[in-house]
């Protein structure tokens, strides 16, 4: 006979939580346990909490199956952008940008210039991680070759390729974002526009500041030309070289799905890695999985040049699986749900509603590792209530769409994070303090719902009608 299963109270839920929390300090920290590792024990640890709601272990494995099938379209991207990094660093896309770039950008204004140009190029796009596995490699590189601190390049790349999430109409959170709070989507936009153009142009002025105050103006000519002309030795550069990453860019603005735009751009690069770059079918194959291999005997280059490939992103894959179970877990038993609809119904103020809708993506993004959750579930939840006082529903998809997407790369262990350190080999904590537009943004996020400014309300016509409508 099938147990009854139990919704768990406000106590249990925050009891379950504070013991989750505890047990991943105490193995990271602590006892120094891997992530991975840690996140895949969080499964046997919540298991008890779903049992004594009432499901089985046969209940709590569903649970876990069906977060991770969700995600199955995920894990074939990242697939893809392993195999197409690899590619294009052997067809000698990226070795070509790189080698423009230490040409043509000085220190100083290195980290307005990648900053600017992943943000343009995330907007027809659409894609975060689109950009940051293409034009993101290729920053990576020209900022290492200038002598840039890693962390400080990734930082602006990652706040760069994270405006069009915010703003594209191609990309699928803002459309997610609309839907889920039943809000046009062009009237979402509209809406966030005036938010994102002053923290874009914000997080501009600071990179540029930055760079004049903090980076070295004096440039090390030596090293630079010898990057140069090693790269004119190992690889044959040219325009040719760039025809993958105009065949992504042009699928992607044809609204053709990330994996399609990144598998067809992967073939057009192992072409002109057989027949321009003279590698063999074998050697494109054995790099598409385990990481482009070559060595050039510049210490500089070796590590720009050395990564991609299937193999890289295993780990990656491996974390998400884990992520995405414990995130299961705590979805299917409602845990997070009850927290989050307790906060909600104290809310009674402009104020309140800014700081539910920023706890609420802050709490989604540490425990369920996957900002689409965190859209889903706020703005089912904080759309009512900023309804309730008043406010049009654009203001609760600006603050969640923008909150859940701008905070996910900072999560270590969270989907976004982890691609970042994957696809950078850096510690995403260290990149935190570069990535300015997103702690701009997210800033003003607050600024805005505190202080009411840009926040439309119903008009009076419109309020009666909705409560003629309600009765």
């Amino acid at each position: 006979m099938e147990k009854t299963k139990i919704r768990p109270s406000f106590g249990y839920a925050m009891i379950t939580m504070g013991a989750l929390v505890l047990f991943v300090v105490l193995a990271l920290l602590v006892f120094q346990i891997p992530i991975i590792i840690t996140l895949f024990f969080s499964w046997i640890l919540l298991t008890p909490f779903a049992v004594k709601l009432g499901y089985s272990i046969a209940d709590v494995e569903e649970t876990i199956y069906e977060m991770i099938k969700s995600s199955a379209s995920m894990f074939a991207l990242l697939l893809s952008i392993g195999c197409m990094v690899a590619i294009w660093l052997c067809a000698g896309t990226v070795p070509t940008l790189i080698y423009w770039g230490l040409n043509l950008v000085t220190p100083k204004m290195f980290l307005c210039l990648a900053f600017l140009f992943c943000a343009v190029l995330s907007i027809p796009t659409g894609t975060s991680w689109g950009t940051m596995s293409t034009a993101g490699i290729a920053m990576l590189g020209v900022g290492m070759g200038l002598g840039i601190n890693p962390a400080m390049v990734v930082g602006a790349i990652v706040a760069g390729s994270h405006v069009g999430d915010a703003l594209s109409p191609a990309s699928d959170t803002p459309l997610l974002t609309a839907s889920s709070c039943n809000v046009p989507l062009m009237e979402h936009l509209k809406h966030n526009l005036k938010l994102i153009l002053p923290a874009v142009g914000i997080s501009a002025v600071l990179y540029g500041v930055f760079g004049f105050v903090f980076i070295d103006n004096v440039m090390d000519h030596t090293t630079l030309n010898m990057i140069s002309t090693d790269l004119k030795n190992t690889m044959n550069l040219g325009v040719i070289t760039l025809i993958p990453l105009v065949v992504v860019i042009a699928l992607l603005v044809m609204k053709q799905s990330a994996l399609t735009a990144i598998l067809a751009g992967s073939v057009v690069g192992m072409v002109i890695a057989v027949a321009y770059q003279g590698f063999s079918i074998s050697e494109v194959g054995n790099f598409m999985s385990t990481g482009f291999v070559i060595q050039t005997g510049n210490e500089y280059l070796d590590p720009i040049l050395n990564r991609g490939g299937v193999s890289s992103m295993l780990e990656l894959l491996s974390m998400i699986i884990a992520s995405l179970g414990m995130g299961g877990i705590l979805k299917g038993t409602q845990i997070l749900d009850v927290i989050v609809e307790s906060f909600s119904k104290v809310i009674s103020t402009r104020f309140g509603l800014t700081t539910a809708s920023a706890v609420g993506c802050v709490l989604c993004l540490a425990v369920v590792s996957t900002n689409y959750f965190s859209i889903i579930l706020n703005s089912t939840l904080m759309t009512p209530l900023y309804k309730k006082l008043g406010y049009r529903p654009e203001n609760a998809s600006r603050i969640v769409n923008n909150l859940s997407c701008l905070l996910s790369p900072f999560v270590p262990w969270g989907l976004a994070g982890v691609f970042v350190a994957a696809t950078f080999d850096i510690n995403v904590v260290s990149i935190i303090p570069y990535a300015f537009f997103n702690i701009v943004a997210s800033v003003l996020c607050l600024v805005y719902g505190y202080t009411g400014f840009t926040m439309t309300k119903y008009t009076p016509e419109e309020w009666k009608q909705m409560e003629n409508t309600a009765q």
